[in-house]
């Protein structure tokens, strides 16, 4: 928007400058900062798009790229003189430098786009990684498996059912021998580098013609600014000239971030380490693994954040505000009711102010650790779970509450909350307080991150009805029938084993849910800084499990013992 408003604004002044000053004898020098206006629109390297629409659109910064040059050449031929000979020559290597980086950024949206995902073979994966390089013990192992998985990451986003890569990378018959926080590393390398060629220049700077014209550029600016630097300059005002040389300053401050973050890129590091250039590589290795601008294993890839909703004190009004929003939201009911206003009316503002974010940290480990079981030993997922805590439960809401999907949310997440307001208890042993604080944590974030999901990010679920309708019937429910009430006869007591059952509900729930999600959902989520659903489905997609897999996971009910039993199965 100041791009726009400083070229048009530009456009509009004749000749740049006013009488008074020319009279003087000082010339203006803002024209000459147009094309500076490009090479600032092209932007850093570390973002094109704010979201995946942004890359969809492509067409549309295409064509406004094509009306700022052109409006660019106005300005600038509309204030050149002819005695301005080093400021037209400079001019033109400034324009080139602009143009290039500008169409930079068109060119990564396009790359970026969703259709252009499902267009790629994948070769720049492919031949970009050496077969022959190995990592250590450690990171560069996990970043080296990252690496070579890439061709299949791409796949699985661009959801193809049938896959161009070679044999799963990700190393099915070694996956015994990873720990889970080692697979969540992977995970996290393999979703940066997904993210990167979506949303940042990486994918055109990793190409010979994006190398090309990126130096081209570079060169240009330079030509340009030692032009300006060996010019005539006392008939511009000093301030115009100062205003110059912080733009060339900003340009070349920008470049040589540039320089950096393609040094710490991990194919820059692996195309050093695989030519034997050891001290470019363990140069480019120092940027990517350190902690301040690179890729550090001990700090998480992501935003290890997850979204926490509790519809229960929506409904019942428990508990007190913890955050800002929360407390906003509490003076706004007031507000309502004093004013007679119905309290669903608001409840789109709930979603908005009630959502806190949580540290992902341990459900993230629970997580990939059920996959990884899951995926290792499918047939303890087959085969009926005794749930001797929960049955009572299971088999009240087995007619009503677990018809639909979304239902299954809504009761399970009211069941969880009712059961952890009973913690923390006396009656607890010792020895297993420190487990079960764990699994109340575990338990409360997975219960409320799949009701955020549900209420904010339906589309990543496999509803059968939308929110808004699994809600009022709820809550229609709630009205007709005491069902908190009913559901506190059936709660059991608090224990160790009482909190492994609804940890494991959770978990068959969140699996299901990323089994059944669709890849351009999760590539838009990446622009938000990721889902842990996003980690259980692509750890699933590394051996073909999901609907764009060959085995589809399904939710089973055991109906001889007349109760619900999710049930997680494998169907070739």
């Amino acid at each position: 928007m100041i791009a726009v408003y400083a070229l048009g604004y530009l456009s509009q002044h004749k000749d740049a400058t006013i009488a008074g000053v020319t009279i003087r004898g000082i010339q203006p020098l803002a024209f000459f900062w147009a094309p500076f206006i490009l090479i600032h629109l092209g932007g850093q390297d570390t973002i094109t798009a704010f979201a995946m629409e942004e890359n969809n659109l492509w067409l549309r910064h295409l064509l406004n790229l094509v009306v700022q040059v052109i409006l660019s050449l106005y300005v600038f031929w509309k204030s050149i003189r002819r005695d301005n000979v080093e400021l037209l020559v400079s001019g033109i290597f400034l324009f080139v430098a602009g143009i290039i980086k500008y169409g930079e950024r068109t060119w990564s949206l396009k790359c970026g786009s969703f259709k252009s995902l499902q267009c790629s073979t994948g070769n720049h994966c492919k031949h970009q990684f050496p077969e022959l390089i190995d990592g250590d013990v450690g990171y560069s192992n996990a970043v080296c498996t990252g690496l070579r998985s890439m061709l299949d990451v791409l796949n699985f986003f661009s959801g193809r059912t049938l896959f161009v890569g070679d044999n799963l990378r990700f190393g099915r018959e070694g996956l015994a021998t990873w720990l889970p926080n080692q697979v969540l590393k992977v995970l996290e390398v393999e979703l940066g580098i997904i993210y990167d060629d979506l949303y940042t220049k990486a994918v055109v700077l990793r190409t010979r013609s994006g190398i090309t014209l990126r130096c081209i550029a570079q060169l240009s600016a330079l030509v340009a600014f030692a032009i300006f630097l060996a010019g005539k300059k006392p008939k511009y005002s000093r301030a115009d000239i100062a205003i110059t040389y912080l733009l060339f300053v900003g340009t070349f401050f920008l470049e040589l971030c540039a320089l950096f973050i393609f040094m710490m890129s991990p194919w820059t590091w692996a195309w050093l380490k695989a030519r034997n250039y050891d001290r470019l590589a363990r140069y480019s290795w120092s940027l990517f693994s350190s902690g301040l601008i690179g890729w550090p294993e001990k700090r998480p890839l992501w935003s290890n954040a997850m979204g926490q909703y509790n519809l229960r004190g929506w409904f019942e009004g428990s508990g007190k505000p913890k955050s800002c929003g929360q407390r906003v939201m509490n003076m706004t009911l007031k507000l309502a009711t004093s004013i007679s206003v119905d309290k669903e009316k608001i409840f789109w503002l709930s979603k908005i102010l009630d959502t806190e974010y949580a540290k992902a940290d341990k459900v993230m480990e629970c997580l990939v650790e059920a996959t990884s079981s899951f995926i290792r030993r499918p047939y303890e997922f087959q085969r009926t779970r005794e749930w001797p805590n929960l049955d009572p439960l299971l088999r009240y809401a087995q007619v009503f509450y677990i018809a639909y999907f979304g239902f299954a949310i809504v009761f399970m997440h009211m069941v969880t909350e009712l059961h952890l307001s009973k913690y923390p208890c006396s009656d607890i042993e010792a020895d297993v307080a420190a487990d079960i604080d764990v699994l109340v944590e575990v338990c409360q974030k997975l219960s409320r991150y799949m009701m955020y999901l549900l209420l904010t990010l339906p589309s990543l679920l496999p509803l059968n009805a939308s929110a808004v309708a699994t809600l009022n019937k709820w809550q229609a429910d709630m009205s007709e029938n005491d069902v908190m009430t009913e559901l506190k006869g059936f709660d059991p007591q608090p224990g160790k084993e009482a909190l492994e059952e609804i940890r494991d509900i959770w978990v068959r729930l969140t699996i299901y849910a990323a089994a059944k999600s669709q890849p351009e959902m999760h590539a838009a989520q990446l622009a938000r800084g990721g889902e842990p659903l996003t980690f259980v489905w692509l750890q699933l997609a590394h051996y073909n499990c999901g609907e764009f897999g060959y085995s589809r996971i399904e939710l089973t009910r055991d109906r001889s013992k007349h109760s619900i039993f999710y049930v997680l199965q494998l169907h070739g």
